[in-house]
């Protein structure tokens, strides 16, 4: 996946497990994939996966409540 910036091979197996959590469309964000890999060396893999998880779904439920908003006016 990184295509410009070292990854410690130390680090390989739990970055790659973080970036099967990010959706698709953004999992291939070379700024995603260093802010992952700088929160993976800072803070370690569970704080990162806590962090993740709890992004999709404040975004998810963003999504929905914009979906039954539109429903509503229409």
């Amino acid at each position: 996946m990184p295509k410009t910036f070292y990854l410690p091979r130390d680090l390989q197996k739990s970055f790659f497990r973080l970036m099967d959590l990010i959706p698709v469309p953004f999992r291939f964000e070379e700024q995603i994939q260093k802010d992952i890999l700088l929160s993976l060396k800072l803070e370690g893999e569970e704080f990162v996966r806590n962090k993740i998880e709890k992004s999709i779904r404040i975004f998810s439920g963003r999504a929905e409540y914009k979906s039954v908003e539109a429903e509503k006016e229409k």
